[in-house]
Formats: structure tokens, sequence, C-alpha cells
């Protein structure tokens, strides 16, 4: 079998490269172990800014639901960051819907998929690479786009390993809800709640009200942990969390029976994204937030980003390394400086923060600033040091007071 480009993996990095190159009569074939629908590790939150950028999102009905208010609860919820808007905050998805419709749409431009298949090994020649795959076929194609996610295939293949010691891990559930069940617990608004550092845990708590669902999960940063420290239990954390959560009337008393799932993400970028005839995208190049975990946005600029950079290389018949790097230096432009800052700041997960969210909670004009950039084409991100100079006069504001 022969392609232009072969994507391994299709989730929304791999599904967004094979439909922008199906568009452009790219001949592409993407590859999955898995036959849609299917579940992953994810609370289904989407940032606005992904909106913005993928319009055609929500031009196909992707989005399940919509929140117009968002609180951020302290360790001993004590204090509290409440944001309510006119605007949606945050877009929510299932998982489930969500990456078969993307994949839908990069079938609908062209692409071919082939599911339940994995790759064996990659083998390079001058012409072509070629992709072993576990059933003893062989594809050729001049470019190979990894998206299979955190332990990729492909990455190993060219020599890129996950350091363990920067991922997070996290455990989920995905609940089925009545609509005036899911209203009555979070409003018209179908607020989200995000707990910091339940239990002690170097990371946070999440509730997601969708359309008929309620996601919950927890999420721990392997980079902040102190290695003198007891680890925490995830599993007894999470039950812990839903006792907390119905305490405080954010859940009913009794949950249908779901069986949590748990998952990993990394937390540092790989240090190099391209090898001759490869590029790595989503998980497969480490590339999520450090910060939070948000890997879909991510995931889908970093797909868009690889399909542009084999479109140009197909153009010019060049496919070693240094003619990838492309899409390396375009990520690096848009977003390198972004994940230091966010990678710094998110060690302090394990810290106790308690004291950050009371002194923002007393500035008004700070969560004002904050609120309103949440909506926008691009995020906190886009107002990041005004943010940031706020909250500094703040917390002087607060040490002279």
């Amino acid at each position: 079998m022969r392609y232009d480009v072969a994507i391994v993996g299709a989730g929304p990095a791999g599904a967004t490269a094979a439909k922008i190159l199906s568009e452009q009569n790219i001949h592409t074939i993407l590859l999955d172990k898995a036959s849609f629908p299917r579940q992953k590790p994810c609370g289904g939150g989407l940032q606005m800014r992904v909106l913005h950028r993928f319009k055609y999102l929500e031009e196909h009905d992707l989005i399940d639901s919509y929140s117009t208010a968002f609180q951020i609860h302290t360790s001993t919820l004590r204090h509290q960051i409440d944001f309510h808007h006119t605007r949606p905050l945050q877009a929510m998805v299932l998982r489930k819907t969500f990456d078969e419709g993307l994949v839908a749409l990069a079938q609908r431009n062209g692409a071919f998929l082939q599911i339940g298949i994995t790759v064996r090994d990659l083998t390079t020649d001058n012409n072509t690479i070629r992709v072993v795959l576990s059933d003893g076929t062989t594809i050729e194609t001049s470019i190979v786009i990894g998206a299979d996610g955190i332990w990729s295939t492909i990455a190993k293949k060219i020599g890129m390993i996950q350091r363990c010691d920067h991922i997070g891990v996290c455990l989920f559930a995905e609940y089925p809800m009545k609509q005036q069940t899911i209203q009555k617990l979070y409003g018209e608004e179908r607020g989200v709640h995000i707990h910091l550092q339940p239990n002690g845990l170097a990371g946070y708590g999440w509730v997601f009200p969708k359309k008929e669902h309620v996601n919950i999960g927890v999420v721990e940063f392997r980079q902040a942990l102190n290695p003198f420290m007891e680890k925490k239990n995830l599993q007894k954390n999470f039950a812990d969390y839903l006792r907390s959560l119905k305490q405080q009337k954010l859940l009913p008393t009794t949950l249908p029976k779901t069986i949590p799932h748990g998952g990993a993400f990394p937390t540092c970028p790989m240090k190099q994204l391209t090898a001759d005839r490869v590029m790595l995208c989503g998980d497969a190049g480490g590339l999520t937030n450090p910060m939070t975990g948000e890997g879909i946005f991510y995931a889908m600029c970093s797909g868009e980003m690889a399909a542009h950079t084999a479109i140009k290389a197909l153009e010019n018949n060049t496919f070693d390394a240094s003619s990838l790097r492309r899409y390396q230096r375009i990520w690096d432009h848009e977003f390198c400086k972004d994940f230091r800052l966010m990678h710094r700041l998110s060690k302090r997960w394990g810290k106790n923060i308690d004291h950050l969210i009371q002194i923002a909670s007393g500035d008004k004009k700070l969560m004002n600033i904050i609120c309103e950039a949440i909506p926008k084409p691009g995020g906190v991100q886009q107002d990041k040091w005004k943010i940031l100079f706020r909250f500094l006069y703040a917390s002087c504001k607060n040490r002279v007071q």
C-alpha cells in the first residue's frame, strides 16, 4: 500500500492533520489501534480558543454543551474565585462522539481509516519510509505523523522517550445524569468547579457538567512531587473527592455505578519533534499544557501545523529532518515560551497555594481581567502579562494591609 502521508493515531491531533491533508487531495491513511466510537481518559472541557481557531467544531455540532460560570475552590474551601459571563467560558465535549466526529470529517474529505492495527516498526531509505503493521502488512509513504499518545511507538522508533517524572496522572468517571438534576446542581450556567489540591494532592479535582453527563476527576502532576513525601493513592483520593462533592451538594447522594478510568499525559515536550520523514504531534510529542493538562487544543494545533509542513515538504519533495523542522519552528514560535512558563508554574502544585487564591479573589479588577480574557480567541494566555502584573499589584497591596 502506498500513501503520501501515514498518520498513526486517530485522536484530535491525527484526525485534524488527516482532515487538512485530505482537503488538499493528499493521499492519506489514518491508523488507530481502537475502533470508533471509543473512550479516552479526559475531562472533555475545551477552552473557548479551540472554537475560535477550529470553527468547524461548532458547524458540525461536535460540542455537547457550554458553561458560563466557573468556580475555583481552595483546598480548605475557605476561599473561592467566581467567574460569570454572558458568553461561554468553557465548551464541553463527550470524547466518544467528539473523536468519532473528527475522524468522520477526515474520512469525508478522502482520508482512508484503518482501525484495530498497531505499528511494529519503521524502516527508511532515501526514497520512502515503510510502516510495518501488526498484521504483517507494510505501508509505504513519504511522511509519517506520529499522533499515537504519550507512550508513542513512533516516538520510540526515532529515539524519543517520554520521561516518567514529567507526566500527569488522572482518574475520572463520567456519570449520566438527567438535565433537570444538572440544572438543579449547577444552575442554567452549568457552572464548572475546580478544587485545588484536594486532600493534599499535587494537582486538582474537577467537576464538568455537560448536557446529560457530569465528568468528575482528579489529577496529579509528577513534576511537582517532593521525592521525600508519601505518595498519594489516586483511587482513594478520587473516592474522598466524590464524598466531598456530595457534602458540598455538588453531586447527588447516589450516583450510577460507573467504573473510574485512569490515564496519563505528558507535561514536557520532546527534545525533538522531527526526524527524517517523521513528525510527532499531540501527546506523542509531549505537547500538553504542563500546568493544567489541557491537551485537545494543543493536539489539534500540532496536527494543523504538521499537516501544513507535510504539504510543503511534498511540494518540494524534501523529507529530511532539517526540512521538516519547519514544523518545530512554527510550534516554538507560537507556544514554546508559554510552555516554559507553565512548566515552572506547575511545580507549585506541590506547595500550598491557598493564599494565592485568597489574594486573587480579593481583587475585583484582577477577576474582571481574567474573566474577560477567557472567552477571547487567545484565551488567558493572550493577557497573561496583564494578569501577572495585576496579581503582583494585588499581592503587594495585600501585604501592606
